[in-house]
């Protein structure tokens, strides 16, 4: 039976609020034989709490779907500062003093892990695993959810002449270089890694789980139109954007209805923002496996991004092929790949990143469409979720390509 670790430092568990993908894929690789240990932070990403551990305990253990679930204690931080690189490098540190006496050991007596799979966008964690892989001969590979450290320089403004974008830089090409293989989220960022240095790479994007994304049927014809927006609260959501497209539609009287559910370093300014609002509700975090009866009572699910030029090809947003899988039409502002997604499949509506007024333009074009073509664009949806993004068939495909390595 192959043993896999995999590390993410804010990988969760369905209980909790934030991204899955980490368990998704292991509870799939227990499926197939696998022998899984996941490594990941007990600070809560979402929440910027500690859900388990309290200093001076710096670890436990859980078994969720058969995986073994590693915790680990790392420094707290609340905004973006300092004190969240602080927060990685404890990550880094507990990663490395914990796990290369067991690689050490485990090679020497045959019982250490057959490969170690680790995920961005925590450059230096993998970067961490990547020494301990060189160190004892265990195979790593990398996947690459969130381009860094390009993203910063896109997004933050960073010069690429900064000391942290450089030692960002030139750790991403050790890793795209040394690894085994690597696993690319969205498929443009393929180019992206092969310029930098990957020899081979499989596109294994995020996608729905079919069991708990199912089909659901519209809600009933009602008097208002019911917009979702589930997910992080940050300045890349550009959800201030969202807020005056609602402004505008308020004065027109527009029945439909704006439902942000999550939480982020932005959520208090844009609450302050929507304080006149009346079409506008925010709402706390909610565990994924709440997000289902939530999108079932909503008429449309919006995916809402800056226009930064990474997210033009370099994004996988997993809520939109949760939306897909679930039947809903999706509104989109995100410039580039998945805009031409929607509209090349009729999915839903977009707009253009930072135009409220498009967005409210094409907002009130869906809830104004015929129930018939909403329900068609849902079809198509579902159709692409089962065809390209289920999460079972991303799984089964990880399987055979990890295979590869440990045969």
């Amino acid at each position: 039976m192959p043993k896999l670790w995999l590390i993410n430092q804010f990988a969760n568990t369905p209980e909790l609020p934030g991204h899955t993908r980490q368990y998704e894929v292991a509870a799939g690789l227990v499926g197939f034989g696998w022998q899984v240990e996941v490594f990941a932070s007990d600070f809560n990403l979402t929440q910027r709490q500690y859900r388990r551990l309290r200093f001076p305990r710096l670890w436990c253990v859980e078994r969720p779907a058969g995986i073994r679930w590693i915790w680990l204690w790392v420094s707290p931080y609340r905004r973006n500062n300092w004190k969240r690189q602080l927060n990685m490098l404890s990550f880094c540190l507990h990663l490395g003093l914990r796990l290369l006496p067991i690689a050490l050991w485990g090679r020497l007596i045959g019982q250490g892990p057959d490969v170690i799979v680790a995920s961005s966008p925590q450059l230096p964690a993998a970067f961490t695993l990547l020494l301990i892989s060189r160190l004892t001969s265990i195979p790593f590979v990398l996947e690459v959810r969130d381009l860094w450290p390009q993203v910063l320089i896109d997004q933050g403004g960073k010069s690429k002449k900064s000391l942290m974008v450089m030692i960002l830089a030139w750790m991403e090409r050790q890793l795209y270089r040394k690894a085994r293989f690597v696993v690319v989220l969205a498929k443009g960022a393929e180019s992206y890694v092969c310029k930098r240095g990957a020899e081979t790479t499989f596109w294994l994007p995020n996608g729905p789980d079919l069991e708990l994304f199912s089909p659901r049927p519209l809600p009933p014809e009602r008097a208002v139109f019911h917009v979702l927006y589930a997910g992080a609260h940050g300045d890349a959501n550009a959800l201030d954007n969202v807020l005056e497209a609602a402004r505008l539609l308020e004065s027109f009287e527009s029945p439909i209805r704006f439902r942000f559910i999550g939480d982020g370093p932005e959520k208090q300014a844009l609450v302050k923002q929507a304080i006149d609002l009346k079409s506008v509700s925010f709402e706390d975090p909610v565990p994924k496996a709440q997000i289902p009866a939530l999108m079932a009572e909503s008429d449309a699910i919006l995916l809402s991004l800056r226009d930064v030029p990474l997210f033009r090809y370099g994004v996988s947003p997993n809520k939109l092929y949760d939306a897909y899988a679930m039947g809903r039409p999706v509104i989109t502002t995100v410039a580039g790949a998945i805009n031409e997604e929607v509209e090349e499949h009729g999915l839903g509506v977009t707009a253009s990143p930072g135009d409220p007024e498009d967005l409210a333009a094409a907002i009130l074009r869906l809830a104004q469409m015929p129930k018939s073509e909403r329900q068609a664009m849902g079809v198509r949806g579902t159709h692409l979720a089962r065809t390209t993004y289920s999460r079972q068939r991303i799984n089964a495909q990880y399987d055979s390509v990890l295979r590869e390595v440990v045969n």
